[in-house]
């Protein structure tokens, strides 16, 4: 077996695009080589990685490493376009790493995402992929790293480098008309410090990471210019410093839910509106008595415990205090909490983990729910991984449905409904 660079490191391949795949890459098959027999070129049919490929497309490329009967590879030239392809509208595409899709439909960015569902559950057929965010526009979140001379931008594709961004076409209006302010206020800040920003209804919070006492001191000198830009808040190291501590990011029409940048929240508002619907469907119309683990500042709990009594939890204490403000009416806990003597059993759970998935505590828990398991995740591998013990435990697959919340993106976020036995 061979494995990192490996001897054919540089070599130009042919590959046959099929799909895309999990991770952002498209998939094919590499032919074998000019003037080899195909039954003797050990390379022929083997699996391959493309960047920036697109299904259908016949590509050049050069092998960067394999490993085994699977390669990866770096597009040099396109023989044969595929009939998905279309022009990337954003300058920086193919160097940021923040898009890995722009250059396909949206129809085909639909079907690779259900595609990666439906393998990480089993084969199982779920319905055609919610479009529950526009195409462009839709970032209320980011986080951007500062570099040498105040640069300001993303990471690179596959690199520790920083790339320079001008304009970002996923920012929303609030974020897009911060940027520049943001961009000033980089080229007094050290490399290596990050800007959390987090657009909400009162404007965009600002939180400046690992700041030393020089760059804190340049951001403090920077709130004219920041609350100029739409900036209604300032947090140094996540310490409120100036303005608001948090705004509110709730969906148009529903109840406040606080979040301060760098704490968690959903891409977009047009993206929580969404999963929100998509939960409730899961849950059910009358679902007893709900137990929601991973339930951060309140995202989910704010239209559940309008539908039924809830027990939230969170392992971080700052979400925590922002659940109780945003929903009173639901008991919060900070994980790991022990259901108190008044505390009923649970008959619906809800979790909605990180992307490594739920850790084991969690997922007994979750086997406690007398009725129903709503596993909400954005990784369809760990899912897939945690499914396998809910069902082992007595509990079988109902249903999934996938939400594009992050298009131009690999990303894709999956409500699986799971009931006992």
């Amino acid at each position: 077996m061979t494995e990192g660079p490996g001897p054919g490191a540089g070599t130009e391949i042919i590959v046959d695009i099929e799909s895309l795949a999990p991770g952002g890459d498209a998939v094919g098959r590499q032919q074998a080589r000019a003037g080899a027999d195909p039954g003797q070129d050990a390379a022929d049919g083997r699996v391959t990685f493309v960047p920036l490929a697109a299904p259908g497309e016949r590509v050049r490329a050069h092998l960067e490493r394999e490993k085994g009967k699977v390669a990866w590879a770096e597009l040099a030239a396109i023989e044969r376009p595929g009939p998905d392809r279309i022009p990337p509208p954003c300058p920086l595409f193919g160097a940021c790493g923040g898009c890995q899709w722009q250059h396909v439909t949206l129809a085909a960015q639909h079907q690779g995402k259900r595609a990666a569902v439906e393998r990480a559950l089993g084969g199982v057929s779920i319905p055609p992929v919610v479009a529950a965010s526009p195409a462009y526009g839709y970032r209320d979140r980011a986080r951007l790293a500062v570099g040498p001379g105040g640069l300001l931008g993303f990471r690179a594709r596959r690199s520790h480098e920083l790339v320079d961004v001008e304009a970002c076409l996923l920012f929303g209006p609030e974020l897009t008309r911060a940027l520049p302010a943001l961009r000033a206020l980089a080229r007094g800040l050290a490399p290596g410090v990050e800007l959390d920003v987090q657009a909400g209804r009162e404007g965009v919070h600002l939180n400046v990471v690992r700041a030393d006492p020089t760059s804190a001191a340049h951001a403090r000198r920077e709130v004219d210019r920041l609350a100029a830009a739409g900036v209604a808040g300032l947090a140094l190291g996540g310490k409120p410093t100036w303005g608001l501590p948090e705004v509110d990011v709730a969906e148009p029409g529903s109840a406040h839910l606080a979040v301060p940048a760098g704490g968690f929240a959903q891409v977009g508002r047009a993206a929580t509106g969404a999963l929100v619907a998509a939960v409730l469907e899961a849950v059910g119309p009358a679902p007893g008595v709900v137990r929601e683990l991973y339930a951060g500042s309140g995202t989910l709990t704010r239209a559940l415990a309008a539908r039924a009594q809830v027990f939230a939890e969170d392992g971080d204490p700052a979400a925590v205090e922002r659940g109780r403000r945003s929903v009173p009416g639901a008991t919060w806990a900070r994980t790991p909490a022990r259901p108190g003597p008044d505390a009923p059993p649970a008959d619906t759970v809800v979790l909605d983990p990180p992307r490594e998935g739920a850790d084991r505590a969690h997922l007994d828990r979750a086997l406690a729910a007398r009725r129903r398991v709503v596993y909400v995740s954005c990784d369809p591998q760990t899912l897939g991984r945690d499914l396998r013990a809910l069902v082992a435990g007595g509990f079988r697959l109902a249903g999934a449905v996938a939400l594009d919340l992050m298009p131009q993106t690999f990303h894709v976020e999956v409500v699986a409904t799971l009931d006992r036995g």
